[in-house]
């Protein structure tokens, strides 16, 4: 990542008007931000997004986010030492548009493929791609870099890995497609499935991420940043939205949706045609939409059925 074309407090000072910047804390911090990223991103120099309480006390406690723009409201009853703090108006809006506004590395292809990798002919790779031995990567599948697929993966025809995922925000009344700067890593002995999606991460450094001997089923579709676990089972026609993490041998059913930033649990089940919008706990089996406790939806089921006439 390039950052930007000027500094970030010439930026800010430019836009301040726009975007109601009403206060800047520690200003002489903003000076060593050299990218966008999450309150959780582990990169150098960091300006994040924290509207809530929690998502502050993670940005104070992450040694390399030395920005945070934050709301007034939220900024009257909370102080970060260490840390600048722009208090905004439209603070959501702002970190958007400095994050769009990043001036991206240069596309240029940088291809590594081991001897015993098979690429079919009408695979497309571009950008910075490293294939590990052993994997099969067949017909028509398009890899976009920085992308790394470790041994013995297998992706099958029509996947995608590594493309522009869905992340559209309206900054000053227009709607903007959000860029994503990030990669995509692929475990060794995973498997991506025929018509699979898997974007890449939105932060400059950071990878969406599917674990060792991961399945993700026929035309699922993983969103940006999302962390698949080891050994983790994503069964057809699967949504799983952006930031969402899967536990390790969690089996998520045919055509189940799971929202973004939710936590599935190592060894879960999420029951086909589930819609999860909560976090589910280690060992957790849910179901119906919204999700709920399977054995709950079970007797309810059951007990509907009994009373029908």
């Amino acid at each position: 990542m390039s950052g930007w074309s000027t500094t970030l407090p010439r930026q800010l000072d430019q836009v301040s008007e726009a975007f109601g910047i009403a206060e800047i804390r520690s200003p002489g911090m903003l000076e060593s931000v050299r990218q966008t990223g999450f309150v959780w991103t582990a990169r150098p120099g960091v300006v994040c997004l924290a509207v809530n309480r929690k998502y502050i006390a993670i940005a104070r406690d992450n040694p390399d986010v030395v920005a945070i723009i934050t709301p007034p409201a939220l900024a009257a009853r909370e102080t970060v030492e260490g840390k600048a703090m722009v208090v905004c108006d439209k603070a959501d809006q702002l970190y958007h548009h400095l994050h769009l506004n990043q001036l991206p590395e240069p596309e240029r292809d940088d291809i590594e493929v081991d001897d015993t990798a098979f690429i079919d002919a009408s695979a497309v790779l571009r950008g910075r791609v490293r294939i590990g031995s052993g994997a099969h990567v067949g017909p028509r599948v398009v890899i976009n870099g920085p992308v790394e697929i470790g041994r013995d993966v297998r992706i099958d025809a029509g996947a995608i890995v590594g493309c522009e995922g869905l992340y559209a925000k309206v900054i000053l009344g227009v709607r903007r497609h959000v860029p994503h700067f990030g990669g995509v890593i692929v475990g060794d002995g995973a498997f991506i499935h025929a018509g699979a999606v898997i974007v890449r991460s939105a932060v400059s450094g950071e990878a969406t991420r599917i674990g060792k001997h991961a399945h993700v089923g026929i035309l699922g579709n993983i969103g940006h940043d999302v962390q698949v676990g080891e050994a983790a089972t994503i069964s057809s026609n699967v949504v799983i939205a952006g930031r969402a993490t899967i536990g390790a041998r969690t089996w998520i059913g045919a055509s189940a949706t799971v929202s973004n930033m939710v936590v599935i649990g190592d060894g879960a089940e999420v029951r086909l045609g589930a819609v999860v919008i909560q976090d589910v706990p280690a060992g957790g089996d849910v179901s119906g939409n919204f999700a709920l406790p399977h054995g709950r939806n079970m007797k309810r089921f059951l007990k509907d059925n009994r009373d029908e006439p």
